[in-house]
């Protein structure tokens, strides 16, 4: 087995071409969201055909990663992948849509398997110890080591090998089929309007009054904008915290060239002056709209609206409890508490009762319809 380095258009072309002839592959990015640069980004992107594997850099001058969409897209051709969430939102960002995915994340929970890294999961499966020490490292940085390389070959793999012997245990326990189905509800997913930069929060309200609130969230967007010139994100430039104290004490801006913390190519005059525009524009605006400056920005609902969000919250628990906890229970004993927890978590439960069920695979609705009759519990109103 060879490892290939791709970061040429022409070994593009033809990796795409071989891949169109494939059954299925293994495939797994690296990535960086707003860490070391603004923004979402592919950095490296791992293929294993069943023979040999390819580093693809999209990050070479020399080659269109946009080149090897059509067989990721292909419905023909099975991607066989671990955790896909946040490259599938990646992927779709960037205007590609991959289908036909088997994520052995879901085999491993619809199985019982305690949740895990890919690397103790490997281990545990196949009997191979992986190298895990580069997960955390700069995957902008070029050349790449040879460490950087080995452990991106081995996020693919072992893939197909873990594939196989997952299938196996599924086909044992009857479970192929809702295995299938999870993997099928990826084809229906569209993550492509996603804004992956959004840095305004409503954690972040504390106790700042809608007026600092307001001028808190357009110092952001301004920070953001400075951030996204200088390609990098906003926490290397200053902190939430930093921000925050502007919006509520804004002659603070006067210090701004002796200010702790602050991106050393900002601490300017100059950039004080941009920055003090923006705090007058935004402060102009907030008091033009008539913003409280004694209510707290968290506190935007009426004591009557509180009072009915309340109730409707006791009767979802209440309906929880007497409709769904016993099926989750019987999920526990049928199939162990990590299925469960896969098949019937918390968050779902209160997502049926609310009527938000849109995307749920056809196995679940069979097995809770199944265990409610056996449990003489009446779900027709919910499924």
């Amino acid at each position: 087995m060879a490892i290939h380095y791709i970061a040429e258009q022409e070994e593009l072309e033809q990796l795409t071409e071989d891949l169109r002839h494939k059954a299925e592959i293994a495939i797994d990015l690296e990535f960086d969201r707003n860490r070391y640069r603004y923004g979402f980004n592919m950095c490296l992107m791992q293929i294993y055909d069943g023979a040999d594997c390819f580093l693809v850099d999209p990050l070479s001058d020399n080659l269109n990663i946009e080149t090897i969409f059509p067989p990721i897209e292909n419905p023909d051709i099975q991607k066989v992948v671990f955790a896909f969430g946040e490259d599938l939102r990646l992927f779709h960002s960037m205007g590609c849509f991959p289908k036909n995915l088997y994520d052995l994340d879901i085999a491993t929970s619809l199985l019982n398997f305690e949740p895990a890294s890919l690397t103790n999961l490997i281990e545990e499966v196949l009997d191979v110890v992986v190298n895990s020490s580069s997960q955390q490292s700069n995957w902008y940085r070029r050349p790449l080591t040879d460490q950087q390389k080995e452990y991106a070959a081995d996020d693919v793999l072992y893939l197909l090998d873990f594939k196989e012997a997952v299938e196996k245990q599924a086909r044992e326990r009857a479970l192929t089929e809702w295995i299938e189905q999870e993997n099928a509800v990826f084809n229906h997913l569209d993550y492509s309007d996603e804004d992956h930069n959004n840095l305004i929060k409503d954690k972040d309200k504390n106790d700042m009054t809608m007026f600092e609130w307001f001028v808190y969230c357009r110092l952001i967007e301004f920070f953001d904008e400075v951030a996204q010139s200088y390609n990098k994100p906003v926490y290397q430039l200053v902190s939430k915290k930093l921000v925050s104290d502007l919006a509520q004490n804004p002659h603070k801006v006067h210090q701004w060239e002796d200010t702790r913390g602050v991106f050393r190519q900002i601490k300017t005059a100059d950039f004080r002056s941009q920055l003090q525009s923006t705090l007058d524009i935004s402060i102009n605006e907030a008091e033009s709209r008539g913003l409280s400056k004694s209510k707290k920005a968290s506190e935007t609902m009426t004591k009557s609206e509180y009072q009915a969000m309340r109730k409707e919250q006791h009767r979802i628990n209440n309906l929880t409890n007497k409709l769904l906890s016993p099926i989750q229970d019987r999920l526990i004993h049928d199939y162990g508490k990590h299925t469960k927890a896969f098949i019937l978590p918390n968050r779902l439960t209160k997502e049926i009762i609310s009527g938000d069920t849109e995307l749920m695979p056809d196995y679940k609705v069979k097995l809770f319809r199944k265990y409610a009759d056996e449990l003489d519990l009446d779900l027709s109103e919910f499924i």
